[in-house]
């Protein structure tokens, strides 16, 4: 081992003698030496890289702090946490800039970082309780130049310096999603304990921690809000169209006309496979009553297919009455999912209902690239891809 990597083994150790409960989290990441990063970044898999030129410079006391930052990143799914804003791209190193804000407020005062760190008291108007969304926003508010790039876990998006999943050693493999999550309840655990007998935790992460073994959002509400929001953004469009040109007559010129609003189309795939107990499709038909109600009016919007490791009919409800389920053998929610997206019309918002018993693609199908994808899990949480918004029901 170089005297680098034993520096930066070193700091890891300090780091979690610093804060003991997360040394999990310490311990979970695979550190990569590389001139290719700037500085030192984080991947979604929990692989650190660091410049070894970059970090010789530092002492020990602050490669701590490096490593209790960039491990902040993963344990907080800053990542997952931007993509569900759907905001622009080009908005993510803002994101980033506000993540390391939050994850420094909780550090300040407890390690050593290194200079050039962006700190709270460095945003104009923040304050250290808020969130790193709440922090986001108010940077955009004041046209930010300051931008910073963590790596994938902090924002989603392969960086040159990163390993691919295919080019990797067993040993650099990382974490992947299933383990990652196991990995974040371990350290909430161990950080809600030490609280409890010590009674000092820095406040982000204790709320964190309350978050993730505690989630306190209300399922039935956020379900509500995705299906409204979409109905509303569908109901909306207006926009000219030569499908059916305008009766208006100017010579030589064939002009568009206004395209009418419309109800939007819904899809419904309830999962009917053998580890879907009759509760669990109890309540998958109890939401398809609620999606019904609100996806809008006029003509049955709402398409219904039961999926398992094929596909039933796709049939148009007005209610869970009319729903057909069919099934019962493995599970592949793929298989629905190309289904619904080969259908016509084509689906603006689809809706699975599943334990979460299911592999998924790591994009959604190409078919259909405007559509918002929710997945509603009836039995507990589970690892979803980015693209799906998820909501779970709770008991």
């Amino acid at each position: 081992m170089s005297d680098d990597a034993l520096r930066m083994a070193a700091a890891r150790a300090r780091a979690a003698e610093l804060m003991p409960y997360l040394a999990t989290a310490l311990y979970a990441c695979t550190p990569i030496p590389t001139p290719l990063v700037p500085t030192a970044a984080i991947d979604d898999r929990w692989r650190l890289y660091w410049n070894p030129g970059w970090c010789r410079d530092l002492p020990v006391i602050e490669l701590a702090g490096l490593w209790l930052h960039e491990v902040g990143h993963v344990l907080r799914d800053h990542a997952a946490r931007f993509s569900e804003l759907l905001e622009p791209v080009d908005r993510a190193p803002v994101f980033n800039v506000a993540g390391d804000a939050a994850i420094n407020a909780d550090l300040d005062g407890q390690v050593s970082l290194p200079s050039g760190t962006v700190r709270v008291t460095d945003i104009p108007g923040a304050q250290r309780e808020m969130t790193t969304e709440q922090l986001y926003r108010l940077l955009l508010q004041q046209s930010p130049t300051a931008q910073a790039d963590c790596g994938s876990g902090a924002t989603p998006g392969r960086r040159p310096w990163e390993l691919g999943d295919d080019g990797a050693t067993e040993a650099r493999l990382g974490l992947d999603p299933d383990h990652a999550d196991q990995v974040r309840r371990r350290v909430a655990a161990d950080v809600r304990a030490h609280a409890r007998s010590s009674g000092h935790l820095p406040t982000g992460l204790r709320r964190w921690a309350e978050e993730i073994l505690e989630p306190r959002v209300d399922w039935r509400a956020e379900l509500n809000s995705v299906v409204r929001r979409r109905a509303a953004e569908v109901a909306g469009r207006r926009d000219y169209s030569y499908a059916r040109p305008s009766r208006r007559a100017v010579p030589d010129v064939v002009l568009p006309s206004m395209r009418q609003p419309r109800p939007p189309n819904v899809y419904a795939i309830v999962d009917t496979s053998g580890s879907m107990s009759s509760a669990m499709l109890s309540r998958c038909l109890a939401e398809i009553d609620g999606i019904t109600r609100r996806s809008g009016r006029g003509r049955p919007s709402l398409r219904v297919v039961s999926c398992d490791a094929a596909t039933g009919a796709i049939r148009p409800v007005r209610s869970a009455a009319e729903v057909i389920l069919t099934g019962g053998g493995g599970t592949d929610l793929r298989v629905g999912l190309r289904t619904v997206a080969e259908s016509r019309p084509r689906a603006d918002l689809v809706v699975l209902l599943t334990d979460g018993d299911t592999p998924w693609d790591p994009e959604p199908p190409r078919q259909n690239p405007g559509a918002t994808y929710v997945v509603v899990l009836v039995a507990g949480d589970r690892v979803t891809p980015p693209w799906v918004r998820k909501v779970v029901v709770d008991g």
